[in-house]
């Protein structure tokens, strides 16, 4: 007589819900802008750096290696490489050198050398051209790249800002724009396979209705600020929802490093701090602090916060800048500290270079879990019969999984641990120990 022994197992598992800093922060290090402008956060401190070539009124990108070197820089019209010479082929981008954010480069993920621009038209062409993309390949010419594809286009008309954020597995990027005279996003995912053409739109939030106005994301992914409104943000489908009107509109804007505080630039002459935790607009308003308000027409544009967690605030046809020094602070001890950066005769203009915005990122809480972000099987029926054989789990957004398996009498059979290099399936038990039947 054949005798069955059933055996009660527990699993136990741990989940690491917290997200790293971005590992490729220093791909922020070299900025440059305006009227042959530059910074160089190499250092750690803001330099002045006079060797780009760029001009621009507003928009510019540049986009460095992970060490932190310079790889090239765009108006979004001319790309230079990282010698200052014009890249080859790099000529006539659809990019405006008068739009806010006129170009943003993002890095194909897991591709140490292939490179996407985007840009978006200006006002004076009524955002017609709209959003396109072009791509570089730093393989070819020796290194120093050349734009291989140009002008592809995505949607049109435009409105000058746009934002870009990696997902919280740090396996692919958002691009989103918006499309100019309504409310309607466009969310785009650059993968390892590449840009998915087909956005995801959400129809959202109060009609753009002016292109002066920078959009910008939370270094955390979970928020981003566009015209009139602060929305969430969903960073596992590209969804935007939850939309709360701000007390007023401005031309600059940039969160705080902790993703806690949101920083609006307004009339020139106007920098006010909110509490971007605010759920909705009667708090968000009453959360309203002034970081400063000038009776000079300073003329204070473009805001964007740096890899060295502070915020640095453009001032059109000066020599100097201004930073917020602790913008994660409340209040008036942000420290503002006006004209602290000389650009050694450079001009600044109206804006900044435009980022990835969670390279930025040093909330070590950040919660990666969004609503069916992890499934666990309820069945498992290791017999060989080709249904439900193994123990998986769905994850998405997380950093790594530790479980150990138990049987009836707390005795432990197995325990290991899983680092989640993507969004992926993990496979946590075959129903064997040692190659033997549990």
């Amino acid at each position: 007589m054949k005798k069955c022994i059933f055996l009660y197992l527990f699993i136990l598992l741990q989940i690491n819900m917290y997200c790293q800093i971005n590992p490729e922060a220093k791909r922020a290090n070299h900025w440059y802008f305006g009227n042959g402008a530059g910074i160089d956060f190499s250092s750690g401190t803001a330099i002045a750096d006079v060797t780009g070539n760029l001009n621009s009124w507003e928009g510019s990108a540049s986009i460095s290696d992970t060490n932190g070197d310079l790889l090239f820089y765009t108006n979004g019209d001319t790309v230079w490489d990282r010698t200052h010479n014009i890249m080859v082929n790099g000529l006539g981008l659809f990019g405006c050198i008068s739009s806010v954010q006129g170009v943003i480069i993002i890095p194909k993920p897991f591709s140490n050398t292939v490179f996407y621009i985007f840009t978006v038209d200006c006002a004076e062409n009524l955002g017609i051209k709209g959003m396109n993309y072009s791509i570089v390949d730093l393989s070819l010419n020796s290194g120093l790249g050349v734009v291989t594809l140009k002008n592809q286009f995505l949607f049109s008309p435009s409105a000058e800002s746009m934002a870009a954020t990696t997902n919280c597995s740090m396996d692919s990027v958002w691009l989103v724009g918006h499309e100019y005279g309504n409310n309607k996003f466009y969310a785009y995912l650059i993968t390892k396979e590449g840009l998915n053409a087909t956005p995801i739109t959400s129809s959202i939030g109060t009609p753009v209705t002016i292109y002066e106005s920078q959009m910008k994301f939370s270094p955390n992914s979970k928020k981003i600020i566009c015209y009139l409104d602060l929305l969430d943000f969903n960073f596992s489908n590209g969804t935007i929802y939850n939309s709360i009107q701000l007390p007023l509109t401005g031309y600059g804007s940039s969160f705080s490093s902790d993703s806690k505080k949101l920083y609006i630039s307004s009339s020139g002459n106007l920098i006010i701090q909110l509490d971007a935790t605010k759920t909705n607009s009667i708090d968000l308003a009453t959360s309203y602090n002034i970081i400063y308000n000038g009776l000079d027409n300073s003329e204070y544009y473009g805001l964007q916060l740096a890899n060295d967690s502070k915020i640095y605030v453009a001032k059109a046809d000066s020599s100097k800048i201004s930073k917020i020094d602790f913008p994660n602070n409340n209040g008036i001890s942000v420290n503002f500290n006006p004209y602290s950066i000389d650009l050694n005769n450079k001009i600044c203009q109206g804006t900044f270079p435009s980022f990835i915005e969670s390279y930025f990122n040093n909330d070590n809480t950040t919660i990666c879990y969004q609503k069916e972000d992890i499934i666990i099987p309820n069945v498992f029926t290791p017999n060989n019969d080709g249904v439900n054989d193994l123990f998986t789990i769905t994850i998405t957004g997380y950093s790594s999984v530790n479980y150990s398996i138990y049987n009836r009498w707390g005795n432990e059979l197995l325990s290991k641990s899983n680092q989640i290099i993507a969004n992926k399936t993990v496979t946590i038990w075959d129903g064997k120990i040692k190659e033997d039947n549990a």
